[in-house]
């Protein structure tokens, strides 16, 4: 009776989801079509091919892409493709008798340390320059990622998951637009795609959930080798079986964010988990190089195996020699997963509510992966 009951469930509550359909965890800011939701202000032209916003410096008037939305407290992201120009993100800005006014994280990366400092537009001018310059970061007529957090008196940005500047302004708005900028130029030309925003109740701000130096906080578990140089997290293979570093502490509700290399194996990050004996159960965002599908996707470790693929060939989104950036969001049923920006897949699942992380070496396999950056926004 207890089968028969627990299956009755699970018919019942996949037919509400699938009726209900998916509201998403983030927020687009832009639909991949059209420029709903914003409003031009200056000379640049502005518009979409390609899933794009494009944007080239012509006329003799600076140029914003406006949200009609004001925001408060958030974390930003977006992947842009720099080719020329002088560009910059506003946030909690306004705009007053035409002109532009309040936060702008700068991005040119024409100028060596302009892109990810912060300024204050038709205002106090530069509150914080980056020490860190464009071309350790940055690559031209690619995609790259800008994220910005603003929280409280609190504004970080980070570009490729390098962290630029963090300031505390207490003198600064705290709610406002976001705004895109164009520079007229001839050599002028930008490209936005996959803007998003997470805004933050009772501002809450990001947990570091690894200090850099030590394994506080974890523990390890099976057949692995886990060891700490640069601030960074090393997992090796050790006699062939599972292998796995778990988090001490449980977490319901979060956006967790983090850095990663692999270069070849199969990997993963488990959450909303949980162990039993030697093994870990519970939602993996997978990893594996190897595969077309299987990085980013979402597996159901020891319990339901693959639960949702992506839709596209995910192994093209790795960069295989460099750091990749993992993002984990769950929110009440709600799970989203996306690496260097780039959303995988999404699900729902009013089942799984608490669980703890956990970093996987696959059985089986010789194999190393790095971790760092790892920092946790708990809802």
């Amino acid at each position: 009776m207890k089968f028969v009951r627990t299956l009755l469930v699970g018919l019942i509550t996949s037919i509400v989801i699938a009726n209900a359909g998916y509201a998403g965890i983030w927020q687009p800011l832009f639909n991949g079509e059209n420029l709903d939701g914003w409003k031009v202000l200056g000379s640049p032209e502005w518009k979409v091919e390609d899933g794009a916003i494009k944007v080239n410096g012509v006329g003799d008037q600076m140029g914003w892409l406006l949200t009609e939305k004001s925001y408060s407290d958030f974390v930003f992201r977006a992947r842009f493709k720099w080719s020329g120009g002088n560009s910059g993100i506003q946030v909690r800005s306004r705009v007053e008798d035409g002109k532009m006014i309040g936060y702008q994280c700068n991005l040119d990366p024409g100028r060596p340390t302009a892109t990810g400092s912060l300024v204050e537009e038709n205002g106090r001018g530069m509150l914080k320059a980056t020490k860190i310059t464009a071309n350790k970061v940055f690559k031209k007529d690619q995609w790259n990622t800008y994220e910005i957090t603003a929280i409280g008196d609190r504004i970080e940005i980070k570009v490729n998951g390098q962290l630029m500047i963090s300031h505390n302004d207490p003198k600064g708005d705290k709610k406002g637009i976001i705004a895109l900028q164009m520079v007229t130029s001839p050599e002028s030309s930008m490209e936005w795609t996959d803007l998003r925003i997470l805004e933050i109740p009772n501002k809450q701000d990001w947990v570091s959930m690894f200090d850099g130096k030590s394994l506080t906080g974890w523990k390890t578990l099976g057949d692995s080798i886990w060891s700490i140089a640069d601030k960074t997290i090393k997992g090796e293979s050790d006699k062939g079986g599972y292998g796995w570093l778990l988090s001490e502490k449980e977490y319901s509700n979060f956006h967790c964010s983090l850095q990663f290399k692999i270069a070849s194996g199969n990997s993963g990050i488990q959450f909303r988990s949980w162990a039993v004996d030697d093994m870990v159960h519970g939602f993996q965002a997978d990893i594996d190089p190897s595969s077309d599908w299987i990085t980013g996707h979402l597996y159901d470790q020891s319990e339901k195996g693959i639960l949702v693929k992506p839709k596209f060939d995910s192994s093209k989104i790795l960069d295989l020699e460099g750091w990749n950036t993992y993002e984990i969001t769950a929110i009440g049923p709600d799970v989203e997963l996306f690496i260097n920006g780039i959303k995988t897949i999404e699900h729902n699942d009013p089942t799984r509510k608490k669980g703890i992380f956990a970093f996987q070496i696959h059985k089986g396999i010789e194999m190393v992966t790095y971790w760092k950056d790892i920092r946790i926004i708990e809802f």
